[in-house]
């Protein structure tokens, strides 16, 4: 069964170590995420899917499946902050292909050693802060499917049947235009896209996001909404929580978690 879903930024700047060298200070993601700590720790996975848009990949939907997973943020001065881990039984990460498979193509590879990119250290050095370790993992790039398969890929995981409990951890960053020295330059069209990212979460529903012009999205600059919308199809409209927002830089951090069993939008309050 699926027992959390987790959104996280994976900007390094956003991780102590970076930001103290630089100078920098934000704290807000990752202070509301361990917020939550408790329950994570309750939820705790034995296996993780994560989704990370900056990882290499073939043109087909691939998931990687490693012997050994490992990666630090050395080459942001911070070499200390490292991850390391395994893919976990190979007949799990199989049926989770083959099951995926149903939906759309799908590649499944077994490398003995795999390098991680920032853009799940970022996430998955988060997670070991809250849960003392990294569990096992796969990991996939979604940016080979539609931001309407990415929805459909959260929905069909939910009916994926094992004994195992499972975790999505899904990476990514909004709007890279939000400001006028952002990465990308900025854009109006990018604090459109960010505030629809957050209703959609804080309503568990794509509709939001859904009901933007492809222009918006476009111009907005983004790498984690297919990242988000998979959260959002694993809630199956239920239960997801915003933890933070921040863009301190001009680009969009957001945090939100959902849990199985948790309480419908409208039975909050």
């Amino acid at each position: 069964m699926w027992t959390q879903g987790i959104l996280l930024p994976h900007a390094p700047i956003l991780v102590p170590e970076v930001a103290g060298r630089s100078g920098s200070g934000p704290g807000k993601t990752l202070n509301a995420f361990l917020s939550v700590r408790k329950r994570l720790t309750e939820a705790a996975p034995d296996m993780l899917l994560v989704l990370d848009p900056h990882t290499s990949t073939e043109r087909t939907f691939s998931l990687i499946q490693s012997g050994s997973f490992s990666g630090d943020l050395g080459q942001f001065g911070a070499r200390s902050v490292s991850v390391k881990s395994n893919g976990g039984p190979a007949e799990e990460g199989a049926a989770l292909s083959r099951h995926i498979a149903n939906l759309f193509p799908v590649e499944h590879f077994r490398p003995e050693t795999y390098v991680l990119d920032y853009g799940a250290v970022v996430p998955l050095h988060f997670l070991k802060l809250a849960l003392g370790s990294t569990p096992p993992f796969v990991i996939a790039n979604p940016v080979t499917i539609s931001f309407t398969q990415a929805y459909q890929l959260g929905k069909h995981l939910r009916e994926y049947g094992t004994k195992i409990n499972w975790g999505l951890l899904a990476s990514g960053d909004l709007s890279h235009r939000l400001s006028r020295d952002a990465p990308s330059g900025y854009h109006p069209d990018g604090k459109i896209l960010d505030d629809a990212i957050q209703q959609a979460l804080i309503s568990s529903s794509p509709a939001p996001i859904f009901d933007l012009d492809p222009d918006t999205i476009y111009n907005a600059g983004e790498c984690g909404l297919r990242s988000v919308l998979a959260l959002l199809g694993l809630s199956l409209g239920a239960g997801v929580e915003l933890l933070s927002y921040e863009a301190p830089f001009g680009v969009g951090y957001c945090s939100a978690v959902w849990f199985e069993g948790g309480i419908c939008p409208n039975e909050q309050g």
